[in-house]
């Protein structure tokens, strides 16, 4: 069943029709995001552990950590640049950050590289931190299944996420370019080289 009315950012009056509707994802669907968290959860799990059985305070201070970057930092780098951000809802509708609240205006520009930079390093630290842990404890298994996990979702997220994204500022972001070009066409709003 197709969508009758587009995104924001789209200059087209339905999606009946649309060449790229199934090639790129512009609507929100309930089972992205149920997949986007069993793809995810397993290596956060996995690090709450091995942080947990190091100390409570690694594990506070890395859930501090996560919420910071994931509520606040995250959302201001990278999804103010995303159409969905510039639907009329004061809710977040997409595969990641489904209801969390829209704190700052739309901006249909690519991502600055000081962004870029801030973006990548806060995924760095999140899925690293847990591992200085488990090396100082010694737990093979535990850091095994946990590097395994981490590099799992992120291979995941290219195949099932990052192929068909509409943010198309995001450094993982890998829409085929015809498919990228027909979205910026139907898009005129969105300034994305």
């Amino acid at each position: 069943m197709m969508i009758e009315k587009p995104i924001n950012t789209c200059s087209k009056k339905s999606c009946n029709n649309c060449e790229i509707y199934f090639k790129i994802t512009c609507h929100f669907k309930i089972l992205q995001l149920l997949r986007f968290y069993a793809i995810a959860s397993p290596s956060f799990i996995l690090g709450g552990i091995g942080l947990y059985n190091y100390s409570l305070i690694s594990f506070v201070i890395w859930f501090l950590i996560i919420g910071l970057f994931f509520l606040f930092i995250g959302i201001r780098v990278l999804c103010t640049h995303c159409p969905h951000y510039s639907e009329s809802s004061y809710f977040l509708r997409c595969w990641v950050n489904y209801g969390l609240p829209k704190l700052w205006n739309y901006r249909p520009w690519p991502m600055s590289i000081l962004e870029k930079i801030i973006l990548i390093s806060g995924f760095s630290i999140i899925w690293s931190y847990p591992v200085i842990f488990m090396l100082f404890e010694k737990k093979w298994v535990l850091l095994i299944g946990y590097i395994f996990f981490v590099f799992l979702f992120l291979i995941l997220l290219r195949k099932l996420y990052c192929k068909k994204c509409i943010n198309l500022s995001c450094p993982m972001n890998d829409v085929d370019c015809i498919i990228k070009e027909e979205f910026l066409k139907n898009n005129p709003l969105i300034n994305n080289p």
